[in-house]
């Protein structure tokens, strides 16, 4: 079973044989099968005008499949149907033993703090994170004062902002790493004790100190991860100042109710694969 985040065509190799237009139907048995829908409509998906350009399409939200069946609706005038495939996601299993979270682009974690408000000098935060996605937030927290940490995906570039209270000078970004975008595992660890950083990306560290005055970071109730702008792909290992919070999802120890469907998967790798 797969969770198909997003298609790629191409037309037959050297011939004037290619779909322009089709639909797609998924399923998990071998007869029940279920159409693609978009805003609430069946799609069809544009395809291909020539034998080898690459038509990709990210899906509006992830489908869960162990079947997927193509309904070509248009074809190469000059030639037949001809269709070469990519899918990307996550494959998974029901393995309780596992801790890979697989977000479709609307799911979060709320993870909520023992008090209402943390005001502190030092922060550990580490997870590992696979996708195919260029965009997409990680982990975002803030205060009512202004204090925010934001770990997120630019351009397949991972960025970490921050702020020690609402004040220009306060604000802090700093970028590592490319090419995220790979499909791969990816390793995060963010060391904070008051204002200096350690940002390690696959065991690269940048040590920084951030701007402003203040020496600690005044968050208010929660830390989210995923959710916000839509990210896409697969997390583990998510630590917070010695808490597990894949372990904690797990256990419904923590907020997962605005995950819209189906959105936790504990499976055994989470791998760009190809039909």
């Amino acid at each position: 079973i797969k969770q198909v985040v997003s298609i790629a065509t191409q037309g037959r190799h050297r011939s004037y044989d290619w779909t322009s237009q089709y639909r797609l139907l998924y399923s998990d048995t071998p007869n029940n099968w279920r159409p693609y829908l978009k805003d609430g409509n069946i799609w069809t998906f544009k395809g291909n005008n020539n034998s080898d350009n690459v038509v990709r399409e990210d899906l509006q939200h992830a489908i869960v499949a162990r079947y997927i069946r193509f309904i070509p609706l248009h074809w190469s005038q000059k030639g037949r149907i001809g269709l070469r495939l990519e899918l990307y996601g996550c494959s998974y299993c029901k393995y309780e033993w596992a801790d890979v979270i697989s977000f479709d682009g609307h799911s979060i974690i709320s993870y909520r703090f023992r008090s209402k408000k943390m005001k502190t000098l030092k922060d550990v935060i580490s997870l590992k994170l696979k996708t195919t996605a260029r965009d997409g937030v990680l982990l975002y927290g803030e205060g009512q004062q202004g204090d925010y940490i934001l770990l997120e995906l630019r351009r397949a570039t991972m960025k970490l902002s921050s702020s020690q209270y609402n004040l220009i000078q306060g604000h802090t970004s700093v970028t590592s790493g490319s090419l995220l975008d790979d499909g791969h595992w990816h390793s995060v660890v963010i060391e904070r004790y008051r204002r200096n950083i350690n940002f390690t990306l696959d065991h690269h560290t940048h040590q920084f100190r951030t701007n402003g005055e203040f020496e600690h970071l005044d968050l208010d109730y929660e830390m989210s991860f995923g959710g916000k702008e839509n990210f896409v792909g697969c997390m583990e290992g998510i630590t917070y100042n010695g808490d597990n919070i894949t372990n904690l999802v797990r256990r419904k120890k923590v907020d997962t109710s605005s995950f819209v469907r189906v959105p936790i998967f504990w499976h055994i790798s989470c791998l760009m694969f190809t039909k």
